[in-house]
């Protein structure tokens, strides 16, 4: 929330930009919520892609041990 600026004697224009900030929150915050949509589908693209990750770890040092196995 903007306060206006009490630190200097001529504080007219403090007024105004706080008074003008709390007008134009109420824009800020319909914007954010239609973005919501795309952050719960980057959270689901960004889970797959850590599982995705783990899986191919996983896959890989099976196949190193596989390989050493076969070395011997």
């Amino acid at each position: 929330m903007s306060r206006a600026n009490t630190s200097s004697v001529d504080s007219g224009n403090g007024y105004k930009l706080a008074h003008l900030s709390t007008q134009h929150k109420s824009d800020f915050q319909t914007n954010n919520n239609i973005d919501k949509n795309e952050q719960i589908i980057n959270a689901k693209k960004s889970s797959k892609l850590a599982l995705a990750k783990a899986k191919a770890k996983k896959r890989a040092k099976l196949a190193k041990a596989s390989r050493k196995k076969n070395k011997r």
